[in-house]
């Protein structure tokens, strides 16, 4: 148990933006274990998000520190965050004091060297309301001035609260974590081989060409970043992956690392999951009869069903590699007599105009044809139990049977009328041209062309998921639970929590070891006999791409002839692995970077 007061400070507090929202809400449950009421989340108050996130309450004892801020134009919204845990929050409206940038900035430049002179609003907004954050800090460690206090302060957002409180050399422990370098993504996302630059670096003991930041014009959030970690009393990661980024890109290494969690309780059991598995397969085998049967037959008979989500960064989520390893894996599975069909769904968002028309209209005229099936069942089982009855009728169709074979057939035909043709690769028409799409490319490069002898199938779903869509009609939990097989080949993954949620909802994960994830797993499967797991990590690092694919196809082919048993055991074992990043066994690292920032601010403050 944790005896200090915690303020956890982040711009996704109740304002889901990324992937910080997923660490802050799944570990707010171990949190208030900890901490109990000692424990407050502080956020910024987005008037569209949070009022759905945020319960609000009298603010109490702390009625008069908010009013004397709102004389400051920051207003502060107190409450209860609407997660599991329910912890205590504050969100801050900045928008009153946004004409003080300027000065704040100013501020930064003078004491600091961040030189954000030319940053955009993107900069601007989270910096102004981190400098509220840090004024509403310095005020609340006033009032609880008995309490041992510490401050954890998430990613360059926060960093300008942190900064403020460092000058004033407040009597508060102050943590700050990066859970991906603004420069390194940005690197990473333009091409550049990031993990040779690190690994050359930290070899010869260099850190990174800081005009880097400035050619690619993160400079001021580079510098804010770079300085925050600099200043504060524990600076903190989520991975060894992340420890060598920072190392090279903001020339610290970290005191702690702070390893990602889910809370594993949130998640349903294996015995919940094989019931759910088998409802959402059902509705995603609806979806691929309705898109592939009106061009061939597809064998439905236990598929296997694969996907990849995340951002659209075609080499740092390796989609590169996926789609060659499915190139290859496709000849070889159509050499080797596999009978079984794997669909492949890529979840990239994209840009995109609406649903293509003909693929509505397949999953119209397939809905159709199965109400139409629905609505005479009744009437069929009738007739047949009639015509059962009296042996002399059993050759005999009733005038019921004829009319609902005549009818099936006419939406039969209007499904088939489209057979010359092969299944589109995309679900959506994109608002821009379809061939000078990356994903298409590739397809198309590779021989993924959705040809009926194909036993890889592909379909680019570039929406995020949602029930509520025309297509899929389903949310991305319920699509993972209903899938066989997480594929997540990523070149650059600070931790990785796509492959942990794929495993921990059930189905078969693989991810890198480029990955915190990846690394953590290896870890844990150091203990175990070498046998093959649910949990997949592809040695990419130092490999030559050729390798890498190859050995991603092997996977892809091990999954697709895998048995009904087998598939099963694997689902179990990848469940189990998961559970090894239960928050209720890393929250604790939290305690120890916090009780090492208390012991440091005492030295600071003595």
């Amino acid at each position: 148990m944790g005896n200090a007061r915690v303020f956890e400070v982040s711009f996704e507090v109740c304002n889901k933006v990324g992937g910080i929202y997923t660490v802050l809400a799944s570990k707010a449950a171990q949190m208030i274990k900890m901490y109990n009421d000692k424990y407050t989340a502080v956020g910024f108050y987005d008037p569209e998000k949070s009022k759905f996130e945020i319960e609000l309450r009298d603010p109490g004892e702390l009625r008069e520190i908010f009013e004397e801020l709102n004389k400051e134009g920051i207003k502060c919204y107190y409450g209860q965050w609407r997660i599991e845990g329910k912890p205590r929050v504050i969100l801050l409206d900045v928008k009153n004091c946004m004409h003080r940038k300027n000065e704040i900035k100013t501020k930064l430049w003078e004491d600091f060297g961040i030189d954000s002179i030319k940053a955009g609003c993107d900069f601007d907004e989270p910096v102004v309301w981190a400098w509220a954050v840090g004024r509403l800090l310095e005020m609340l460690i006033g009032h609880f001035k008995d309490d041992d206090i510490v401050c954890q302060f998430h990613e360059w957002l926060s960093g300008a609260a942190l900064l403020y409180l460092k000058q004033k050399n407040t009597k508060a422990g102050l943590v700050f974590t990066t859970h991906a370098t603004v420069l390194g993504r940005t690197m990473a996302g333009h091409g550049e081989n990031l993990i040779e630059q690190i690994d050359d670096g930290i070899k010869n003991g260099k850190t990174v060409d800081e005009k880097k930041a400035y050619n690619y014009k993160v400079n001021a959030k580079h510098l804010l970043e770079k300085k925050s970690a600099e200043e504060a009393d524990v600076f903190t990661t989520v991975s060894k992956t992340m420890a060598r980024e920072t190392q090279f890109i903001l020339g610290k290494a970290p005191d702690k690392l702070l390893l990602n969690g889910l809370d594993m309780e949130k998640f349903p059991a294996m015995e919940e999951l094989s019931y759910l598995h088998k409802k959402y397969k059902k509705k995603l085998v609806e979806f691929l009869q309705a898109y592939f049967t009106p061009y061939y037959r597809i064998n439905t008979n236990d598929p296997r069903i694969i996907f990849i989500s995340g951002r659209y960064e075609f080499k740092n989520k390796g989609l590169d590699v996926l789609i060659e390893a499915l190139g290859k894996a496709n000849q070889k599975l159509k050499e080797t007599g596999v009978k079984r069909d794997t669909f492949v769904f890529f979840f990239i968002p994209s840009n995109v105009r609406g649903e293509k028309f003909e693929v509505l209209e397949n999953i119209s005229l397939y809905n159709e044809l199965e109400d139409h099936v629905e609505e005479m069942l009744p009437e069929i089982k009738d007739e047949m139990l009639n015509i059962l009855m009296n042996t002399e009728n059993v050759k005999k169709l009733s005038k019921v049977l004829k009319k609902f074979l005549a009818d099936s057939e006419k939406l039969s035909d209007a499904l088939k009328s489209k057979r010359a043709g092969h299944p589109p690769l995309c679900t959506y028409d994109l608002n821009y041209n379809e061939d000078d799409d990356l994903i298409i490319k590739a397809l198309r490069a590779n021989n993924l062309l959705n040809k009926e002898d194909d036993p890889i199938k592909v379909i680019f779903y570039p929406v995020y998921l949602s029930i509520t869509d025309k297509l899929l009609s389903m949310d991305y939990y319920q699509t993972v639970i209903g899938s066989s097989f997480g594929v997540f080949p990523s070149y650059y993954e600070p931790w990785g929590y796509t492959p942990l949620e794929t495993a921990a909802n059930g189905a078969l994960s693989l991810t890198t070891d480029f990955g915190g994830f990846g690394q953590f797993i290896m870890e844990t499967m150091k203990k175990s006999d070498g046998k093959k797991h649910g949990i997949m990590v592809l040695k990419a690092r130092g490999r030559d791409k050729k390798d890498v694919v190859q050995e991603l196809c092997d996977y892809i082919c091990w999954v697709a002839k895998m048995s009904v048993k087998e598939i099963v055991e694997m689902k179990m074992d990848a469940k189990r692995l998961a559970s090894e990043a239960d928050w209720e066994n890393l929250a604790k690292l939290y305690i120890e970077a916090h009780n090492l920032a208390l012991e440091k601010m005492r030295r600071r403050c003595s």
